[in-house]
């Protein structure tokens, strides 16, 4: 089940411009094939399977069927789906095999890594997924491949999807599909984790250890955990989720409702809005997010990809994050008023016109910054290429830069009365865009809105 991977085309998935992630190594593998084990191995047991197959995906499933019966054909025919027989399915990325003729009562089970079981023993906490979950077929008759498949996607999940090697130390890549993709039709609570390599399992049980009474309770609404390693290997994926990119960050939990469901969006759908991130793995910390989290009232984590890094900022304006978007805006001091420009920098995304705006909107904010009667507006400006936010006014895919004017006052006044200035945006130079803002300056002033 491949594990390369690499970015090819446009997928709305965290944000509407955001990479498609293939495995590309789903396009190299080999076709998917029911394991088959044949009842010379019956003392051999099912061990060599579950070492070979267990990892990266944490849980297998196994048949022990008559050979040549119906289920050992159904399982064949569930073991071999392609992305266009079946997508869901495939994207759920669960290895099957049949025990042929190993009992005389055929039987279905899910196994599940059962691993760390120790290590929750000795901190007084019950081991995960311990006991296989058996498909409840009726004995003696066909299992019918609707509820097979059914039952395949609603357990094929580890509790807690550690990251450790696999068969003679393979180091596999993270299975971004079986978490992102279709089959997941839950959410996901992605645990990304600083540690030296897969064989540097502490970080991984500390993160789950703070975090168990959670995983208990959330599994159960199918949010799907998993940890994810801050090494090289996952730095291409983090960056295009956006998350996980600031090394100095031992540990971080990003809580994300309806994970594969996002492919179907508007142009002005700018991130996936039921998304939170917690970056302190206190005891009191968790308490208090989750908490909030189950009263509903967690603020959005709008993701940024130009989070972690040491770059200087470009522009004289002031540069906005998605992660800071909410707090600078609709949470500045109340006496001032902000003009928001929304670019997409990418030269991918398709706006020409942003190259020559950036450099006017530069010009704004040296100007404004050296007048001394426009110190109440602040020129402001966010790069929708690396950043995501919640301002629905404005869309997605730019043909020219937007301008948002966000008024002076508290954060509600400030959300109702925001408008685009439709005639800024489309001049777009020095001279129109100064007048403007003088204009809005003066009626400040005065003590009148737009």
């Amino acid at each position: 089940m491949g594990s390369g991977f690499r970015c090819t085309a446009l997928l709305q998935l965290f944000s509407a411009c955001v990479l498609i992630l293939v495995a590309s190594g789903a396009e190299k593998e080999k076709p998917r094939s029911l394991y088959e084990i044949s009842s010379e191995n019956v003392n051999v047991g099912m061990e060599p399977f579950y070492e070979g197959n267990m990892e990266p995906f944490g849980v297998v499933c196994v048949g022990y069927v008559i050979a040549g019966s119906p289920n050992h054909k159904l399982l064949k025919e569930l073991a071999a789906v392609t992305k266009e027989s079946d997508e869901i399915l495939f994207d759920l990325q669960i290895p099957i095999a049949a025990a042929l003729d190993w009992q005389k009562k055929e039987s279905l089970q899910i196994v599940r890594r059962p691993y760390a079981a120790r290590l929750w023993e000795a901190v007084e906490q019950p081991p995960l997924d311990m006991d296989p979950i058996a498909f409840p077929g009726k004995a003696g008759k066909p299992w019918k491949k609707k509820q097979v498949r059914r039952w395949l996607l609603d357990n094929g999940w580890t509790t807690v999807n550690y990251r450790v090697p696999g068969y003679r130390g393979k180091k596999d890549t993270f299975p971004f599909w079986k978490y992102f993709g279709k089959g997941n039709e839950g959410g996901v609570g992605l645990i990304v984790v600083k540690m030296k390599d897969l064989d540097d399992f502490g970080p991984q049980f500390r993160a789950a250890r703070a975090l168990r009474q959670h995983i208990d309770k959330l599994s159960e609404k199918k949010i799907r955990f998993a940890i994810m390693e801050k090494l090289k290997a996952t730095r291409e994926m983090r960056e295009v989720l956006k998350m996980g990119l600031d090394d100095d960050i031992e540990s971080e939990l990003y809580l994300i409702e309806d994970a594969g469901k996002q492919d179907k969006v508007d142009n002005h759908w700018h991130g996936n809005p039921k998304k939170y991130r917690l970056q302190n793995f206190s005891e009191e910390a968790v308490s208090s997010f989750f908490d909030a989290y189950y009263a509903g009232k967690l603020p959005t984590f709008w993701a940024s990809l130009q989070e972690g890094t040491d770059k200087p900022y470009k522009y004289r304006d002031l540069q906005l994050k998605g992660t800071d978007f909410e707090d600078k805006v609709f949470g500045a001091a109340k006496e001032v008023g902000l003009l928001v420009a929304f670019f997409n920098d990418d030269p991918e995304d398709g706006c020409e016109q942003c190259v020559h705006a950036r450099k006017v909107w530069d010009d704004v904010a040296k100007e404004v910054a050296r007048t001394n009667s426009l110190q109440n507006i602040v020129i402001a400006s966010l790069d929708q290429s690396t950043n995501e936010h919640p301002e629905k006014i404005v869309a997605n895919k730019l043909g020219q830069a937007v301008v948002v004017w966000y008024p002076p006052g508290k954060p509600d006044h400030r959300r109702k009365r925001r408008q685009v200035l439709h005639a800024l945006s489309e001049l777009f130079s020095l001279e129109s865009i100064m007048k403007r803002v003088k204009d809005i300056a003066e009626d400040l002033e005065e003590g009148e809105e737009l």
